[in-house]
């Protein structure tokens, strides 16, 4: 007797396959850049939650299909939060623009962007018309008596709109997890700025701090922000003698340190206090000029004569692995200054002319801190050397491929826009300007006297730490009017454009420097952008609908 073998129609088994992994919870992602896929660093943060955090987005309604592709891998996102943490996760999508009632929807418009929502105007466009709507690109997220905004879309004048969202894709995990983890964290870290050493000032260092346009880019939305004054002792009462040790010890309570562009020399005791809160494990971010030099020396005399900021921080500097040269890199990829080039009128006539001493940094360092980010304004800017020695470095910015550099010193003069130098001149490719030190750093001050009288536990060699040197202050200072005002770091009052990279490079530096969970590692996901062919899809167009 023949036995007859069962067979299960195809559309029968496609059912059957359905129910069974509509039971079991599999996911796997095959995307090359695995952007379906959350970090180790979200799983903690979703995974130790210890109350409801609940989402609404305001990411609905009509709009074109990047917003949609936008709201798609937004709600993939947030899923994957919620199958992680289960009850502990949920969220909403609300349509802000879904009533008839104009005064409803005007209040309630007015209502999202004093609760910190920004809001979009965007081109609804169809075959036979087109028209503006308004929609908001962000979330509102509650847990316990807290409310945070985030806002996801990345809206950069210099890129197209397909790339815009692209890199908004790309930060939707960090931006989604940062926000949670400082919903959620118990304690907040301490960073101080150095002062004491003509460093710069509240003011100047506002808009990284706390931000000119009130929103969450801003170091203070992390961390504890303070003052550190090197040069202000408590008095020892057995000594009558300035406590060295209670100024190291006051120093090691700030996770990270930032040496905003000093003006005056640090003395042997500042150099030895900056040094112990290395070898205790102190990070640092050094923003240091190799050259004395400003375009307000410039329209007062027309000319100046550029020197060396000496600082006596070179052999510290050379001991943990860098040398910032007292040198003045010229860059033909920089911005532009306004010069007058006659008179109409007697109304004077302005042109733009390209300004070598300010160049214009695009990353191409494929690191957390500045990978992908929007150039970077710096000013009088210097070149950096690496020294051999067992630290790990890595660079993070440089000067374009075709820059040069001036030795200090250096007699900077308007001339050089009358007769720039041969092109051929410009032959320095990729001059470092920022770089990362990672390891065990020796101290500048092993085998050498101590200060006497003093119960120091001096350390010659450090815990696994890190640094960051930049080659240059301006990068992280925001310039003020002479009324008060304050204007957005990075903002060129020339062509009235702000260079967002500028507060980006230094929010992911001390990010990095002062990192726990691994937020800067959530930057490094890379989403690449596949275009379809617009020629084959409208050669194939019904087989495509048909499929």
């Amino acid at each position: 007797m023949i036995k007859k073998s069962l067979f299960i129609p195809p559309i029968l088994l496609v059912i059957l396959v359905n129910i069974l992994f509509s039971w079991v919870d599999f996911n796997m992602d095959l995307t090359e850049d695995k952007k379906h896929s959350i970090s180790e660093e979200s799983k903690k943060i979703i995974n130790n939650l210890d109350d409801i955090i609940f989402i609404k987005v305001y990411l609905d309604g009509d709009f074109p299909a990047e917003f949609k592709y936008l709201q798609s891998e937004l709600l993939n996102l947030l899923n994957a939060f919620k199958s992680i943490a289960g009850d502990n996760f949920d969220f909403e999508v609300i349509n802000p623009s879904n009533t008839k009632d104009e005064k409803e929807k005007s209040d309630f418009f007015t209502l999202l962007v004093k609760n910190g929502l920004n809001p979009t105007d965007i081109e609804i466009r169809s075959t036979t018309s087109k028209h503006s709507q308004i929609i908001f690109p962000g979330a509102l997220i509650y847990y316990k008596d807290k409310q945070q905004a985030v806002n996801f879309l990345k809206n950069s004048a210099a890129k197209q709109p397909r790339e815009n969202i692209n890199t908004s894709v790309e930060n939707l995990e960090y931006e989604f997890i940062s926000a949670i983890h400082h919903l959620t964290k118990n304690k907040i870290e301490k960073i101080a700025f150095l002062e004491g050493n003509g460093e710069l000032t509240i003011e100047e260092s506002y808009d990284l701090t706390e931000s000119v346009l009130k929103d969450n880019d801003r170091l203070s939305f992390h961390y504890n922000i303070d003052r550190f004054n090197i040069k202000q002792f408590e008095i020892d009462s057995a000594t009558m003698e300035a406590d060295i040790s209670k100024k190291i010890s006051d120093l090691i309570n700030f996770k990270s340190l930032i040496i905003a562009k000093p003006t005056s020399s640090f003395n042997m005791l500042e150099k030895f206090i900056i040094d112990q809160y290395i070898m205790n494990g102190g990070k640092i971010l050094w923003l240091i000029d190799g050259v004395n030099a400003s375009m307000d020396s410039l329209q007062k005399h027309n000319s100046f004569i550029a020197l060396k900021n000496d600082l006596n921080l070179d052999d510290q500097l050379f001991k943990y692995g860098v040398r910032i040269n007292a040198d003045l890199i010229e860059d033909l990829r920089s911005t532009q200054i306004p010069i007058v080039t006659g008179y109409s009128n007697n109304i004077p006539q302005q042109s733009y002319f390209t300004w070598p001493y300010y160049p214009l940094l695009l990353s191409e360092a494929n690191h957390p801190i500045s990978r992908g980010l929007d150039a970077i304004k710096c000013n009088f800017v210097s070149s950096i050397d690496t020294i051999k020695n067992p630290i790990k470095k890595t660079i993070l910015l440089t000067s374009s491929k075709q820059s040069r550099v001036s030795p200090s010193p250096s007699k900077i003069s308007l001339g050089i826009l009358q007769n720039p130098p041969p092109l051929e001149t410009f032959n320095k490719s990729r001059l470092p300007i920022a770089v990362l030190l990672e390891g065990e750093f020796e101290s500048v001050f092993k085998n050498r006297i101590l200060p006497k009288k003093q119960s120091i536990d001096f350390k010659d060699k450090s815990k696994m730490t890190q640094m960051i040197v930049v080659s240059d202050g301006d990068i992280a200072r925001n310039s003020t009017s002479k009324n008060g005002n304050i204007y957005p770091l990075g903002y060129d009052k020339f062509i009235k454009y702000t260079y967002e990279g500028n507060k980006k490079f230094a929010i992911n530096a001390i990010h990095y420097l002062c990192d726990d969970i691994g937020l800067t590692k959530l930057k490094s996901k890379e989403i690449k952008l596949r275009l379809l062919n617009k020629e084959k899809i409208t050669k194939n167009k019904l087989l495509i609908q048909f499929v």
